[in-house]
């Protein structure tokens, strides 16, 4: 079977047999039997179960499946899957509705206005170990963690299994203008644009950035479309609010990428699976939607440090021994990426040869963190027209009583512009000692992101124009001014050459420098002269040869 041919799960009951389901729904609501309210996150995950994005899942799995998943990667029958589907509800009553549960049983779920939205035909209810579910799918049982922590506050001790079918699909507010099933999104692709391949890229909370839009060109350089997936949330306090997110994407896409190249497509669903297995759902979640690759960055789903860099790139292979292609989806891994400003362009360590002094780093956190301090990022990292999207969405605003915010302001600086660590300035020279992150101040940002703004453009176009300067054979195209200061000042230099060849015509030999200035210190004066002549109007020039007076200041009192 052919990418294009996948066989997608549709468990949305419709027409006659979604009445039928409702009528059951209401009677069992009225008789208050095998009833669970759920939480907007669990009807999240039961539309994305209902509508395929989960395939080849059609409910929430059976202790079999639970258990291989957890300590393989896979379901019982061998197919790779990175993370257990529990539905597990906390609370005592709906503890007790699992209990009394048997195979076949229909349990109705409905919603805070208590209005049936699906259901869930019962396989099985087994009770299950929060430590290892923890450390088989995290890799800690640290609390601090969110998917840990998610753990022990959400869910109850025994998991539901069974087949779910939805009714009702939950509202998208302000992104139901681009809310698409799998099924929609492949037909998009494949009937009607003729896609021959599809690159998927799914994105998190933090504003889109040019590390983003470097991975989304190379993808597209090679591919047919381009299909972008960002997570939304409707009322969570995300630190950048999703509809500005959104709507940051469109102003890059609008403006940026041939629009007829890129379909967004939000996702909704929640950060339960942050970890690196994550990357693992994703990749197979975007294949759903119709995509042939998939695009990792260095730090796909970060959280803190519990991970190494790439832990999101190499889990493919450590847990799977046929690696990518046993997901039936091809991966296309990116190394971090950085603004060059010595290269003039976006770069990875696999491209660029230049030291940290000429780097502007493109890290998500950081650039929200300089938004949240009221500072635009620099365009090398950020599109200007995207920025100013995505600052009016960041969220909380202030800043505290003594003018920090959550994030120390000499992260910022380690992790967006490491040159001011190590140079006095944007490609400047070398300090002999490198400063601490940890000792740095809002003025240190201020003076990073000023010399960035100063100075990211003229490294390069400093080394054009002299080149060009000095390399145009026909001089037409230099500016007649520089020509003009140039010839002037070599005819000053000139003529201060002849003053001082006077000067040594007369000069005593026998002169102390106190009084009179010797012949030989004369020379030595019409000599510094000369180079200085010599190396106009742009040549370096050697200081040793331009100090004619060795003496010191003090001498001369």
């Amino acid at each position: 079977m052919s990418r294009t041919e996948l066989k997608l799960v549709n468990t949305i009951l419709e027409g006659p047999a979604r009445e039928v389901a409702l009528e059951e729904a209401l009677e069992s609501l009225s008789k208050n039997q095998d009833t669970i309210m759920v939480d907007e996150e669990a009807w999240i995950t039961i539309e994305m179960i209902a509508t395929g994005a989960l395939s080849p899942c059609d409910g929430f799995h059976t202790q079999e499946d639970y258990r291989s998943v957890l300590h393989t990667g896979r379901l019982a029958d061998g197919t790779p899957w990175p993370t257990p589907l529990s539905f597990a509800v906390a609370g005592e009553r709906n503890q007790d509705v699992l209990k009394g549960l048997s195979k076949g049983d229909i349990v109705t779920l409905i919603n805070k206005n208590k209005e049936p939205i699906a259901r869930i035909i019962t396989e099985e209810v087994f009770e299950y170990d929060r430590e290892e579910r923890a450390q088989c799918v995290f890799g800690t049982t640290d609390k601090r963690h969110p998917g840990v922590r998610s753990i022990y506050e959400r869910m109850g001790d025994r998991s539901l299994a069974g087949k779910v079918e939805l009714m009702t699909r939950a509202n998208w507010g302000a992104f139901e203008k681009c809310r698409l099933t799998p099924a929609e999104c492949r037909d998009y692709f494949y009937k009607k644009k003729g896609a021959k391949s599809v690159v998927g890229f799914i994105t998190g909370a933090n504003p889109v950035h040019r590390g983003h839009e470097y991975i989304h060109r190379t993808a597209l350089e090679n591919n047919d479309m381009l299909l972008i997936q960002p997570l939304v949330q409707l009322a969570k306090p995300e630190y950048v609010r999703s509809e500005y997110r959104l709507q940051a994407y469109e102003t890059l896409i609008n403006k940026y990428y041939p629009k007829e190249r890129a379909l967004i497509s939000p996702l909704r669903v929640t950060y339960i699976f942050a970890g690196p297995r994550e990357a693992i759902l994703h990749a197979l979640v975007s294949k759903n939607f119709g995509a042939t690759s998939f695009a990792i960055g260095r730090d796909h789903a970060g959280v803190g440090s519990y991970y190494g860099d790439y832990e999101c790139q190499t889990i493919f292979d450590r847990l799977y021994e046929g690696g990518t292609k046993e997901l039936g989806i091809d991966l296309l891994f990116f190394s971090e990426v950085f603004y060059c400003t010595r290269c003039g362009t976006t770069a990875t360590e696999n491209t660029c040869p230049h030291g940290k002094q000429y780097r502007i780093n493109i890290s998500g956190t950081s650039i929200r963190e300089l938004m949240r301090y009221g500072y635009m990022p620099p365009k090398e990292v950020v599109r200007p027209e995207v920025a100013r999207i995505a600052m009016q969405g960041v969220q909380p605003k202030g800043l505290d009583e003594n003018g920090g915010s959550i994030y120390p302001v000499g992260s910022i600086i380690k992790k967006m512009f490491p040159f001011y660590l190590v140079a006095k300035r944007l490609g400047g020279q070398l300090r002999d000692k490198p400063l601490s992150w940890e000792d740095l101040t809002i003025e240190d940002v201020e003076k990073a992101l000023m010399d960035v703004r100063e100075n990211s453009e003229r490294i390069l176009r400093d080394i054009a124009r002299e080149v060009e300067y000095f390399g145009d054979v026909r001089r037409d195209l230099a500016p007649q001014w520089i020509l003009d200061g140039d010839e002037y000042a070599r005819e000053r230099q000139l003529s201060l050459i002849k003053a001082l060849e006077e000067k040594v015509k007369t000069a005593d030999p026998s002169a102390d420098n106190r009084m009179f200035q010797s012949k030989e210190e004369a020379e030595k004066e019409l000599e510094s002269a000369k180079h200085v002549y010599e190396n106009l109007p742009n040549s370096r020039l050697d200081s040793k040869k331009i100090i004619w007076n060795p003496l010191k200041y003090e001498e001369y009192h």
